[in-house]
């Protein structure tokens, strides 16, 4: 031999190209199969943050108004008593502001 080595070629014949063509199809039906599950699972997890969220936002909105009449509610009881210790003063504040408050707005 003179040191040449012969490599054998493997001639495709149409059965084979018909298997890689059909691996091929089954491997672009999977694929898209595959980016469906992931789109839909996406949109899920993020519909699911998004009502967690809105949720949350809601306890918290629910919290502070809760909050907010408990306190209206002792200054309205603080008010009440002020006035009823001290009608004369309130009466004289009530007028001031009402006097102020109108000059105000007339302009």
């Amino acid at each position: 031999m003179n040191g040449q080595t012969k490599t054998h070629t493997r001639v495709k014949t149409p059965a084979d190209l018909e298997m890689i063509s059909d691996d091929l199809a089954s491997l672009k039906h999977d694929l898209a199969a595959l980016m469906g599950h992931v789109k839909s699972g996406g949109f899920r997890a993020a519909n699911e943050a998004a009502h967690n969220a809105a949720g949350q936002i809601g306890a918290w909105a629910t919290d502070s108004y809760d909050n907010l009449a408990a306190q209206g509610k002792k200054s309205v009881k603080a008010i009440g008593h002020q006035v009823d210790e001290h009608p004369v003063a309130s009466l004289l504040v009530a007028f001031a502001v009402g006097f102020f408050v109108s000059r105000l707005l007339s302009r």
